[in-house]
């Protein structure tokens, strides 16, 4: 069940389509965002592709995949948890629609479940997937679990999937985003399929930061067990007291620097384990040419409780701690087995045999007192969560001498207090001009000669201490951005010949794009657009075929490709010229 080699997912093609079905609508729900991942995102739901490769270059993939996903895909995220992006790419914008923010009611609470519902359709048939993970939208290469599984619509309401439909409804309702009823309507009437030797599959939604009468509550509270195994990598004495008092036996595999930290007078009778730390950094001993190395560490959450005839299982987002009990939105699915090779027996005898070194015996260290570092980071927490909670305003108006514009900025951050740190600001595509911030007033800002293809929702709030960065939060203002911008941005890149009967060529025929599928800030001088154009014209790349192919089998693409043309013809027809004569064949099919 959890073996490691032969039991990995891969996350795209946990959201990638059935063969023969395409996306309707995607709702994904995650604690951090990391807006790179989320450009992989609809790669991987459109086009049935990992979240591999490099989603800071242009891509023909990319482009097509995000125009496609403004209407289709829905992200719910903790606010002040999107990561500064190292580097700006102008198609992260076309994603800022589909990023709803959700700010918790106390500063030691998160909005922490992670899930996707994801509707696809072919001509007779629709297809639900639920997935439940562990992890958060971003490129971590933690250890991690997953839950997932297909449905269909029937004529009844089901019980579990109500639940999830008035859990998701309710981040809708809360955040004013608009609700697509019939979306929830037939999900409401999901059964989902179950994987084979589990039964009684249960959805556990939870949601402190709305009233307990919804009954959204951590399942784990009261149930009680013979035995039970605890994987998480997050741990507070509280919680596994808690746990243990409603089990005879109690194993907990988490992270050594987390059970170092807890009281070891009070986790006698608990079996203890931890991730090999050495497992843990163990990309720092590989040899990875021209890519960083990451931490490998525990982030799975797993618990296992045996009746000693069956077993249940629960999977997804919450911790072994208090927030995840008392102050979280989490989310949890639960399913139970009597087959000898899932019950908990067997599954602690994997993790630590089967799996070699993975896991070992926790050997407690002396008493851990929290260090400076440690006391900084709470801070810096804690000021984030406030400045996160405060109106940040923009206005953008165009220069009166040129096409550039400036964003005008009212911060108000009288209610926030500060004494210790450095407060600035700067914009998502400009690294070195920054703003101070103060607290306790109003700030207004100003920023200047921002091209109409850089304007973004976000800005980057940094907090400095003696010199040194201690954190960073991207944050969304409410601002009006232009609504030719996203035009102006694919204009920007579609402005050739050869890149229009690329991405064309793309559009038709995936898989017989010539060479890679990045879009090339420009042609080389020795290049000959002629010759290009030529081989992607060529008989072996016949466009006027797929056409052909795409108004008997696919009309779809022929609508696409209208709305394309119609973009570019705003900005700079003689892209079109060569390509205008064979589009007279086809347009009536576009238009039929």
């Amino acid at each position: 069940m959890l073996n490691l080699k032969t039991n990995r997912l891969n996350y795209g093609k946990l959201i990638s389509p059935p063969e023969g079905f395409e996306l309707t609508k995607a709702i994904g729900t995650t604690y951090s965002l990391d807006l790179y991942a989320l450009l992989a995102i609809p790669v991987a739901l459109f086009y049935a592709k990992s979240m591999e490769g490099d989603f800071q270059l242009n891509r023909y993939d990319v482009l097509d995949a995000i125009r496609k996903s403004t209407e289709k895909v829905d992200i719910f995220c903790q606010r002040g948890k999107i990561k500064v992006p190292t580097n700006y790419n102008n198609l992260l914008s076309f994603m800022e629609g589909c990023i709803e923010e959700v700010h918790p009611p106390i500063v030691d609470s998160s909005f922490h479940p992670k899930l996707w519902v994801l509707r696809f359709e072919s001509d007779d048939e629709t297809i639900y997937r639920l997935v439940v993970l562990s992890r958060n939208l971003t490129f971590d290469r933690s250890w991690d679990i997953s839950y997932f599984c297909d449905g269909t619509p029937t004529t009844q309401v089901q019980k579990q999937t109500k639940k999830i439909s008035s859990y998701l409804q309710s981040f809708y309702k809360t955040s004013g985003r608009k609700i697509n009823q019939r979306f929830f309507t037939e999900l409401e009437k999901v059964v989902f399929d179950i994987p084979d030797g589990f039964s009684d599959f249960e959805i556990f939604p939870i949601d402190k930061f709305r009233s307990n009468d919804d009954g959204f509550d951590n399942p784990l509270e009261n149930i009680k067990y013979k035995k039970m195994i605890i994987i998480s990598p997050f741990l507070d004495i509280t919680t596994l007291k808690k746990l243990k008092k409603n089990s005879r036996e109690l194993t907990v595999f988490s992270r050594k620097e987390e059970l170092d930290k807890l009281d070891h007078n009070q986790l006698r009778g608990m079996e203890l384990y931890c991730l090999n730390p050495l497992i843990a950094v163990g990309e720092d001993f590989l040899e990875t040419e021209g890519m960083e190395s990451m931490s490998q560490n525990l982030h799975a959450k797993i618990f296992i409780g045996d009746t000693g005839e069956a077993s249940d299982w629960f999977m997804g987002s919450a911790n072994a701690t208090s927030p995840a009990f008392d102050r979280n939105v989490e989310l949890l699915v639960k399913v139970h087995t009597a087959e000898k090779i899932k019950r908990l027996k067997r599954i602690k005898w994997e993790l630590l045999y089967q799996q070699g070194t993975l896991f070992g015996q926790y050997i407690p260290t002396e008493e851990v007192i929290e260090s400076e570092e440690e006391s900084i980071n709470r801070k810096v927490r804690e000021l984030s969560y406030y400045l996160t909670k405060q109106s940040f305003k923009g206005l953008v108006e165009k220069n009166s001498n040129n096409e550039n514009y400036s964003l005008k900025l009212n911060i108000d951050l009288t209610k926030v207090k500060n004494d210790a740190f450095i407060i600035e600001t700067r914009l998502i595509h400009r690294k070195d001009e920054f703003k101070y911030l103060e607290t306790e007033t109003l700030n207004k800002l100003e920023f200047n000669n921002i091209s109409i293809v850089n304007l973004s929702s976000y800005l980057i709030v940094n907090i400095q201490s003696k010199g040194e960065l201690k954190g960073s939060v991207t944050i969304k203002m409410e601002v009006d951005i232009p609504k030719e911008r996203e035009d102006v941005i694919f204009n920007n890149l579609i402005n050739s010949k050869v890149k229009f009967f690329e991405y064309l060529q793309f559009l038709l025929s995936p898989e017989k794009l010539k060479g890679s599928l990045l879009i090339k800030d420009s042609m080389n001088q020795n290049t000959d657009e002629t010759a290009i154009l030529q081989d992607v014209l060529g008989m072996n790349n016949s466009i006027y075929e797929s056409l052909m192919f795409a108004a008997s089998r696919s009309p779809k693409k022929l609508i696409e490709i209208d709305r394309i043309i119609q973009k570019l013809e705003k900005k700079d027809s003689s892209v079109l010229e060569d390509f205008m004569p064979i589009w007279t064949v086809f347009k009536e099919f576009a238009n039929a």
